[in-house]
């Protein structure tokens, strides 16, 4: 096995600095996720949104994995862009669904059942594309039609819950004058909420690319296999908000909002970042180690649904998925040292 750090002093000082921008990309991240966040939900304050759909279309956006992927897939690097969604789902089902089961006892309002067969679809698009890596584009397309169908289903579940709460008469007690101030103040409100947004948005954009060109610099600095990198580190350091986010809705009895986020940001990277990501690569070449974290990956994705539909998360659930976390991480960590 190859040494982490080169041996010239000269490069490895090289590496210690580009180990130092990796770091500040994640840093940048980190802290730019939960300002995200709080735009988010502070813009759809105004409207009358389902906390499924909050969940699943605005937090279940995973802005700064998916830009990471992305950039690696445009230039040039399948394992890390797509070892990242699939290292990525597996610690994130771990952190954010078994680390807070370990300490909490989460009740589970159920999702309709129609997002956790997506989950298991995608999954499977996801290993077979392993396989057959030749036809990568075709499961790549394949997984796009099923986010679109994902956002037909989750537009119907919103309008059928804004007809539910829809009150006509909620304005007419208000005087025109006042009507028409609270209306501009909930205008400008709503601006500032965007602008911020575009800016954090932007500059994860940033923060994404800096992460991936240190990762490459990294890559062939120390001898580090793209595929270790992109399956544990990158997969790792991008996880930072989920194990908050499902802990703080739980304490505030908005389990619904928390979980559906964490299956919005499997859906949207399995699906929508997964096929943007294979029509940028195309194809790529067959690796045992890819196929084998698919399997992996695929399993906690059954284990996550089959955890759901009992509505409640225990102790025990808890130590299963880091139990399969550490399985993924060992079998990756081996093969890193193999190679």
């Amino acid at each position: 096995m190859r040494g982490l750090l080169p041996p010239n002093p000269e490069m490895q000082t090289i590496a210690v600095i580009w180990l130092m921008v990796f770091l500040g990309g994640y840093i940048a991240i980190y802290l730019l996720a939960d300002l995200i966040i709080d735009a988010l939900e502070n813009l759809s304050q105004s409207f009358a949104i389902s906390p499924i759909v909050l969940g699943l279309l605005v937090l279940g956006i995973d802005v700064e994995e998916s830009i990471v992927s992305l950039v690696a897939a445009v230039d040039g690097l399948p394992y890390l862009s797509l070892g990242q969604l699939i290292g990525n789902t597996v610690i994130a089902i771990a952190i954010a669904f078994g680390v807070p089961a370990l300490f909490l006892r989460i009740e589970v309002d159920q999702l309709p059942r129609f997002y956790y067969a997506e989950l298991v679809i995608a999954g499977i698009v996801v290993l077979v594309s392993m396989v057959l890596t030749s036809y990568l584009i075709v499961f790549g397309l394949l997984a796009i039609a099923l986010f679109v169908i994902h956002l037909r289903h989750t537009f119907h579940i919103q309008r059928e819950f804004r007809s539910a709460v829809r009150s006509p008469e909620r304005f007419e007690l208000t005087p025109n004058l006042e009507r028409e101030k609270c209306t501009g103040e909930k205008s400008e409100g709503r601006a500032r909420f965007v602008i911020k947004l575009l800016l954090a948005l932007l500059a994860v954009f940033v923060s994404g690319e800096v992460l991936v060109v240190s990762a490459e610099e990294l890559v062939v600095l120390t001898g580090l296999s793209e595929t270790f990198f992109g399956l544990v580190i990158m997969a790792a350091v991008t996880n930072v908000e989920e194990f908050w986010l499902i802990v703080k809705a739980v304490q505030k009895g908005q389990t619904a909002l928390g979980v559906s986020a964490q299956v919005g940001k499997i859906i949207w990277n399995t699906t929508l970042i997964f096929g943007l990501c294979s029509l940028f690569l195309f194809q790529f070449t067959f690796e045992m180690i890819m196929l084998t974290s698919s399997i992996i990956f695929v399993f906690a994705l059954v284990v996550l649904v089959v955890n759901l539909t009992q509505n409640r998360s225990s102790r025990a659930t808890g130590i299963g998925y880091l139990l399969i976390l550490l399985i993924f991480l060992a079998i990756n960590s081996l093969g890193f040292l193999i190679g």
